[in-house]
């Protein structure tokens, strides 16, 4: 329904309440007014809208054909406005929005899961949208404005994004099962790798993963000799399998049990690969810093 310009949903409200009780001393209580300026309102209402909308007498008042014909879709109107004012609260509360996510794949097999569950339990007004990014991609992401919140590998150039380190886990040795040193059994020394073929994640990417692998083998002496890469972590665990070489992975890819694969741990002090949440404080609605707090506590549970 089109309504006369300079309508105000309070004048509906008045109307509506007047039309359930017929009665303006009645409607003007419950209302929390007094009669007379209830009565002008409603008087200036039909002088808006061009018709009568209750017939009065000294005993009754009663809604005119015309009346009854604009309460219900006064009553839909406001159920509206209450609607409305409903998610705009939700969303000045930070309980109700739309947030933007790019993560890390080598985060499905840890924190992320968590994270996303706990979002839908206990923010579920909030819209999230998900996708696979690697870090430099979130960090280009974030400053176009394709996403709100990365679930990045530190460490990274944030260039003025900021930043949380919500998770840490150990880095284990994946070894195709017929290598010599899981025959051999317990856990392996960085060094005892350096020779040999590795599967990595490539560089360019900009992956804390691969700088945090990097540093640990510089650390015991070497460089990692990179005989293949691979974009996920799956991959690089599969070309494991396929016997192709060994790679660093963290610790929640192992719930990645293929049979041709078998994971030990490292010796000498554990070599602990980051998870960090990464955002523009700039364009932080309160939905997103809610979804950052949830997530940074989904990452402490077990």
């Amino acid at each position: 329904m089109r309504y006369e310009q300079g309508m105000e949903i309070r004048q509906l409200r008045y109307f509506v309440t007047v039309a359930e009780e017929l009665h303006f001393g009645r409607a003007a209580t419950r209302l929390h007014m007094s009669q007379p300026p209830l009565s002008q309102q409603i008087q200036r209402l039909e002088r808006q809208l061009g018709f009568a909308l209750f017939e009065r007498t000294r005993r009754s008042v009663t809604l005119t054909r015309a009346g009854r014909l604009l309460l219900e879709e006064a009553r839909r109107a406001l159920a509206q406005a209450d609607r409305t004012e409903d998610i705009a609260e939700l969303i000045r509360s930070g309980t109700a929005g739309t947030v933007r996510i790019g993560f890390v794949g080598s985060a499905l097999y840890g924190v992320l899961p968590r994270a996303l569950r706990s979002f839908r339990e206990q923010l579920p007004e909030v819209h999230f949208s998900a996708r696979e990014m690697e870090s430099n991609d979130q960090i280009r992401a974030l400053q176009d404005d394709i996403i709100d919140l990365g679930f990045t590998r530190p460490p990274l150039p944030l260039g003025g994004l900021s930043s949380l380190d919500i998770h840490e886990e150990e880095l284990l040795v994946a070894l195709p099962h017929d290598h010599p040193l899981h025959r051999r059994g317990g856990p392996v020394a960085l060094a005892e790798l350096a020779q040999e073929p590795f599967v990595l994640f490539p560089p360019e990417h900009g992956s804390g993963f691969w700088y945090t692998v990097a540093r640990a083998c510089g650390d015991a002496g070497f460089s990692p000799r990179v005989a293949y890469e691979g974009e996920h972590i799956h991959t690089m665990i599969g070309m494991v399998a396929a016997g192709l070489g060994v790679s660093l992975v963290p610790a929640s890819a192992s719930q990645l049990q293929l049979a041709q694969v078998r994971y030990a741990p490292l010796a000498g002090p554990p070599v602990r690969l980051g998870l960090s949440l990464i955002w523009d404080e700039t364009r932080a609605v309160p939905a997103l810093k809610n979804l950052i707090s949830v997530a940074a506590s989904a990452a402490h549970e077990r």
